[in-house]
């Protein structure tokens, strides 16, 4: 069981929100509003299109300590949750010490999920949360993600 503490995690979820919506700025995006709930995170309109964008930052993954899997939450406190309840029409994963942000569909991601056989985890997240999420092997999946380098 991993250790998390939440109210730094939250400060670094925050800051990855902000690293991928300087992205979607720079790639033609006008950000309308954030969120704080767990619907989506960011709101964008990219020609006159509201867009919703649900953010997940990574900040386990180094090169020197890298499972090569990405967490997909489904499940916390026995409620549906991440993956599972979002509004967003894009899933985001920020690895942050990688610099690289994965884009995919929320509907694919979903699609993908449904089509494939990832492990899941149990007892992830906060101490008591009971949090579940897919374990999905990144290089297996590189083909679905529009993956962008950044400069942290």
């Amino acid at each position: 069981m991993s250790n998390y503490e939440f109210k730094k995690d939250l400060i670094e979820g925050e800051e990855g929100e902000s690293v991928v919506l300087k992205d979607l700025i720079l790639m033609g995006a006008e950000f309308i509003s954030d969120n704080k709930n767990n619907k989506y995170d960011l709101l964008v309109s990219k020609n006159g299109v509201k867009i919703k964008y649900e953010v997940k930052t990574d900040v386990y993954c180094k090169p020197n300590r890298d499972t090569g899997n990405m967490f997909v939450e489904f499940e916390c406190r026995g409620k549906d949750s991440g993956i599972m309840v979002s509004e967003a029409k894009w899933f985001v994963m920020y690895y942050k010490f990688l610099d690289e942000l994965w884009y995919i569909k929320t509907s694919d991601l979903i699609k993908l999920i449904n089509e494939s056989s990832f492990r899941t985890t149990n007892n992830s997240g906060d101490e008591g949360s009971n949090t579940k999420g897919y374990l999905i092997p990144r290089k297996s999946v590189t083909e679905y993600f529009k993956i962008r380098k950044i400069n942290g």
